[in-house]
Protein backbone atom coordinates (compact mmCIF):
# COMPACT_ATOMS: atom_id res chain seq x y z
CA UNK A 1 0.00 0.00 0.00
CA UNK A 2 1.06 3.46 -0.94
CA UNK A 3 0.93 6.08 1.50
CA UNK A 4 0.28 9.61 0.66
CA UNK A 5 2.59 12.23 1.96
CA UNK A 6 0.28 15.03 3.25
CA UNK A 7 0.17 18.58 1.14
CA UNK A 8 2.92 21.22 2.24
CA UNK A 9 1.18 23.70 4.13
CA UNK A 10 1.31 27.30 2.72
CA UNK A 11 3.88 29.78 2.83
CA UNK A 12 2.37 32.78 4.44
CA UNK A 13 3.47 36.04 4.99
CA UNK A 14 2.37 38.44 8.07
CA UNK A 15 1.26 41.45 6.63
CA UNK A 16 1.47 43.64 10.30
CA UNK A 17 4.93 41.95 11.35
CA UNK A 18 6.38 40.22 7.69
CA UNK A 19 7.25 37.17 9.26
CA UNK A 20 6.80 34.01 7.48
CA UNK A 21 5.21 31.15 8.53
CA UNK A 22 4.01 27.83 6.65
CA UNK A 23 0.30 27.62 8.22
CA UNK A 24 -3.44 26.09 7.48
CA UNK A 25 -4.44 29.09 9.90
CA UNK A 26 -5.93 32.40 9.46
CA UNK A 27 -3.89 34.44 11.81
CA UNK A 28 -0.05 34.60 11.89
CA UNK A 29 1.12 32.98 15.21
CA UNK A 30 3.51 35.30 15.92
CA UNK A 31 1.08 38.26 16.28
CA UNK A 32 -2.21 36.80 15.87
CA UNK A 33 -3.12 39.41 12.69
CA UNK A 34 -5.10 38.19 10.08
CA UNK A 35 -2.87 37.00 6.51
CA UNK A 36 -6.36 38.87 4.98
CA UNK A 37 -5.68 42.16 6.57
CA UNK A 38 -4.43 44.82 4.62
CA UNK A 39 -0.57 45.71 4.69
CA UNK A 40 0.97 49.01 6.38
CA UNK A 41 1.43 50.32 3.08
CA UNK A 42 -2.12 49.30 1.81
CA UNK A 43 -3.77 50.41 4.46
CA UNK A 44 -1.38 54.24 4.39
CA UNK A 45 -2.41 54.36 0.78
CA UNK A 46 -6.20 53.89 1.69
CA UNK A 47 -5.82 56.78 3.86
CA UNK A 48 -4.08 58.73 1.93
CA UNK A 49 -6.84 58.17 -0.83
CA UNK A 50 -9.32 59.17 1.93
CA UNK A 51 -7.62 62.06 3.11
CA UNK A 52 -7.56 63.60 -0.39
CA UNK A 53 -10.93 62.47 -1.25
CA UNK A 54 -12.13 64.12 2.38
CA UNK A 55 -9.96 67.02 1.70
CA UNK A 56 -11.49 67.32 -1.76
CA UNK A 57 -14.98 67.05 -0.84
CA UNK A 58 -14.03 70.00 2.22
CA UNK A 59 -12.95 72.20 -0.73
CA UNK A 60 -15.77 71.68 -2.67
CA UNK A 61 -18.01 72.13 -0.25
CA UNK A 62 -16.78 75.58 1.37
CA UNK A 63 -17.46 76.80 -2.63
CA UNK A 64 -20.56 75.72 -2.88
CA UNK A 65 -21.20 77.03 0.56
CA UNK A 66 -19.21 80.85 -1.39
CA UNK A 67 -21.21 80.58 -4.14
CA UNK A 68 -24.27 80.06 -1.77
CA UNK A 69 -23.77 82.91 0.29
CA UNK A 70 -22.85 85.29 -2.93
CA UNK A 71 -26.24 83.96 -4.51
CA UNK A 72 -28.41 84.90 -1.00
CA UNK A 73 -26.56 87.83 -1.23
CA UNK A 74 -27.86 89.01 -4.77
CA UNK A 75 -31.07 88.34 -3.79
CA UNK A 76 -31.40 89.97 -1.06
CA UNK A 77 -29.67 92.74 -2.41
CA UNK A 78 -32.18 92.42 -5.43
CA UNK A 79 -35.38 91.75 -2.89
CA UNK A 80 -34.32 94.92 -0.98
CA UNK A 81 -33.99 97.24 -4.31
CA UNK A 82 -37.34 95.46 -5.75
CA UNK A 83 -38.99 96.14 -2.15
CA UNK A 84 -37.89 99.83 -2.06
CA UNK A 85 -39.36 99.95 -5.56
CA UNK A 86 -42.27 98.54 -4.54
CA UNK A 87 -43.01 101.03 -1.24
CA UNK A 88 -41.95 104.04 -3.59
CA UNK A 89 -45.28 102.94 -6.35
CA UNK A 90 -46.87 102.23 -3.25
CA UNK A 91 -46.31 105.59 -1.46
CA UNK A 92 -47.31 107.34 -5.26
CA UNK A 93 -50.51 105.58 -5.48
CA UNK A 94 -51.54 106.05 -2.09
CA UNK A 95 -50.72 109.58 -2.70
CA UNK A 96 -53.18 110.17 -5.82
CA UNK A 97 -55.97 108.45 -4.01
CA UNK A 98 -55.87 110.47 -1.33
CA UNK A 99 -55.53 113.83 -3.07
CA UNK A 100 -58.32 116.31 -2.08
CA UNK A 101 -61.71 117.04 -3.91
CA UNK A 102 -63.46 120.19 -3.83
CA UNK A 103 -66.87 121.13 -3.98
CA UNK A 104 -69.54 124.54 -2.72
CA UNK A 105 -72.53 124.65 -2.40
CA UNK A 106 -73.60 128.02 -2.98
CA UNK A 107 -77.62 127.33 -3.37
CA UNK A 108 -77.42 125.20 0.21
CA UNK A 109 -75.83 128.55 2.20
CA UNK A 110 -79.07 130.33 3.55
CA UNK A 111 -78.87 134.19 4.10
CA UNK A 112 -77.26 136.52 6.68
CA UNK A 113 -80.51 137.37 8.31
CA UNK A 114 -81.22 132.97 8.88
CA UNK A 115 -82.48 131.74 12.31
CA UNK A 116 -80.52 129.40 14.35
CA UNK A 117 -83.19 126.83 13.04
CA UNK A 118 -82.82 127.71 9.40
CA UNK A 119 -78.92 127.88 10.16
CA UNK A 120 -78.74 124.02 11.84
CA UNK A 121 -80.92 123.06 8.80
CA UNK A 122 -78.38 124.50 5.82
CA UNK A 123 -75.44 122.82 7.81
CA UNK A 124 -77.01 119.60 7.93
CA UNK A 125 -78.29 119.97 4.16
CA UNK A 126 -74.98 120.45 3.65
CA UNK A 127 -73.51 117.16 5.02
CA UNK A 128 -75.79 115.85 3.14
CA UNK A 129 -74.82 116.97 -0.15
CA UNK A 130 -70.91 116.10 0.44
CA UNK A 131 -72.02 112.48 1.84
CA UNK A 132 -73.37 112.53 -1.74
CA UNK A 133 -70.58 113.51 -3.93
CA UNK A 134 -68.43 110.95 -1.60
CA UNK A 135 -71.39 107.88 -2.94
CA UNK A 136 -70.42 109.30 -6.33
CA UNK A 137 -66.93 109.50 -5.95
CA UNK A 138 -66.50 105.71 -4.52
CA UNK A 139 -68.71 104.32 -7.65
CA UNK A 140 -66.30 106.06 -9.63
CA UNK A 141 -63.45 104.34 -8.15
CA UNK A 142 -65.10 101.52 -8.85
CA UNK A 143 -65.07 102.09 -12.47
CA UNK A 144 -60.93 102.31 -12.69
CA UNK A 145 -60.58 99.49 -10.30
CA UNK A 146 -59.48 101.58 -7.33
CA UNK A 147 -62.28 100.85 -4.67
CA UNK A 148 -64.41 97.47 -4.91
CA UNK A 149 -68.03 98.43 -4.50
CA UNK A 150 -71.22 98.27 -5.04
CA UNK A 151 -72.56 101.29 -2.65
CA UNK A 152 -75.43 102.45 -1.41
CA UNK A 153 -74.68 105.39 -0.05
CA UNK A 154 -72.12 107.29 2.51
CA UNK A 155 -72.65 108.24 6.25
CA UNK A 156 -70.65 110.90 7.94
CA UNK A 157 -70.16 111.52 11.46
CA UNK A 158 -67.58 113.25 14.27
CA UNK A 159 -64.07 112.90 13.33
CA UNK A 160 -63.62 112.22 17.17
CA UNK A 161 -64.32 108.60 18.30
CA UNK A 162 -66.57 109.18 21.10
CA UNK A 163 -70.21 108.08 21.60
CA UNK A 164 -70.34 111.59 23.37
CA UNK A 165 -69.19 113.61 19.82
CA UNK A 166 -71.45 115.75 18.56
CA UNK A 167 -71.32 116.45 15.04
CA UNK A 168 -69.74 120.37 14.10
CA UNK A 169 -72.87 120.93 12.02
CA UNK A 170 -75.33 120.88 15.18
CA UNK A 171 -72.80 123.16 17.00
CA UNK A 172 -73.29 126.60 15.61
CA UNK A 173 -70.19 128.14 17.42
CA UNK A 174 -68.18 125.84 14.79
CA UNK A 175 -67.20 127.52 11.30
CA UNK A 176 -65.74 124.45 10.44
CA UNK A 177 -67.23 120.93 10.30
CA UNK A 178 -64.46 117.72 10.55
CA UNK A 179 -66.45 114.53 9.95
CA UNK A 180 -65.05 110.87 9.56
CA UNK A 181 -67.28 109.28 6.85
CA UNK A 182 -67.94 105.68 4.83
CA UNK A 183 -68.58 104.91 1.95
CA UNK A 184 -71.03 101.80 2.59
CA UNK A 185 -71.14 98.74 0.92
CA UNK A 186 -73.37 97.00 3.16
CA UNK A 187 -74.45 97.07 6.92
CA UNK A 188 -73.12 94.43 9.35
CA UNK A 189 -75.88 93.14 11.26
CA UNK A 190 -76.30 90.28 14.26
CA UNK A 191 -80.14 90.03 13.96
CA UNK A 192 -82.41 91.36 11.23
CA UNK A 193 -82.95 94.69 12.36
CA UNK A 194 -79.57 95.24 14.67
CA UNK A 195 -76.77 96.92 13.10
CA UNK A 196 -73.59 96.53 14.77
CA UNK A 197 -71.15 97.82 11.96
CA UNK A 198 -71.01 99.19 8.57
CA UNK A 199 -68.61 97.16 5.59
CA UNK A 200 -66.93 99.94 3.57
CA UNK A 201 -64.36 102.74 2.89
CA UNK A 202 -62.98 105.15 4.62
CA UNK A 203 -63.18 108.81 3.93
CA UNK A 204 -62.77 112.31 5.74
CA UNK A 205 -64.18 115.67 4.69
CA UNK A 206 -64.01 119.01 6.17
CA UNK A 207 -66.83 121.56 5.35
CA UNK A 208 -66.64 125.34 6.25
CA UNK A 209 -69.85 126.80 7.37
CA UNK A 210 -69.43 129.84 6.80
CA UNK A 211 -68.74 129.92 2.42
CA UNK A 212 -70.13 126.53 1.96
CA UNK A 213 -67.01 125.05 0.50
CA UNK A 214 -65.83 121.58 0.59
CA UNK A 215 -63.30 119.05 0.96
CA UNK A 216 -63.29 115.58 1.41
CA UNK A 217 -60.56 112.89 0.81
CA UNK A 218 -59.84 109.06 0.86
CA UNK A 219 -58.44 108.06 3.90
CA UNK A 220 -56.22 104.77 3.28
CA UNK A 221 -55.33 102.73 6.56
CA UNK A 222 -51.23 102.19 6.92
CA UNK A 223 -49.76 99.43 4.08
CA UNK A 224 -47.87 97.23 5.18
CA UNK A 225 -47.23 92.64 5.61
CA UNK A 226 -46.68 90.40 7.73
CA UNK A 227 -48.24 92.66 10.86
CA UNK A 228 -44.99 95.47 9.72
CA UNK A 229 -46.12 98.85 8.34
CA UNK A 230 -44.55 99.91 5.20
CA UNK A 231 -45.94 102.61 3.89
CA UNK A 232 -47.95 105.20 5.69
CA UNK A 233 -49.06 108.91 3.54
CA UNK A 234 -49.99 111.23 6.11
CA UNK A 235 -53.62 112.96 4.84
CA UNK A 236 -53.49 116.31 3.17
CA UNK A 237 -54.24 119.43 5.55
CA UNK A 238 -56.87 120.50 3.33
CA UNK A 239 -58.47 117.07 3.86
CA UNK A 240 -59.52 118.43 7.80
CA UNK A 241 -58.82 121.97 7.25
CA UNK A 242 -56.07 121.10 9.82
CA UNK A 243 -53.47 124.56 10.57
CA UNK A 244 -51.50 122.79 13.68
CA UNK A 245 -48.37 120.81 13.44
CA UNK A 246 -48.45 116.97 12.23
CA UNK A 247 -48.33 114.49 15.04
CA UNK A 248 -48.64 110.90 14.94
CA UNK A 249 -51.14 110.65 11.93
CA UNK A 250 -52.76 113.61 12.09
CA UNK A 251 -52.48 117.14 12.54
CA UNK A 252 -52.49 118.82 16.65
CA UNK A 253 -55.23 121.41 16.97
CA UNK A 254 -53.62 124.83 16.45
CA UNK A 255 -54.60 127.47 18.79
CA UNK A 256 -58.44 128.76 18.97
CA UNK A 257 -59.56 125.15 16.84
CA UNK A 258 -62.46 124.04 18.19
CA UNK A 259 -62.12 120.42 16.39
CA UNK A 260 -59.28 117.95 17.70
CA UNK A 261 -57.68 116.85 14.13
CA UNK A 262 -55.10 114.09 15.48
CA UNK A 263 -56.11 111.09 13.54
Amino acid sequence: MTVEEPPELPLRTCPNCGREARTQYERCPFCQTSYYARTRGQRRRRWLIGGTIAAVLAALLATIAVIALGDRSDRDAANKIEQTRQVAALRVRIAREQAPHRGVAYGVKPPPWATDAQLLAARRTLVTAVERRITDDARARVKTGELDGPFSHTACGPILKSKAAIPDDRVLTKPIGRYDCVAIKRDVTLHPGQKVAELGYAFVAALNFRTYHYTWCRNNPAQGEAGKSLVFVRLDRACLAATGKALGTGYVAAPGEQNGTTG
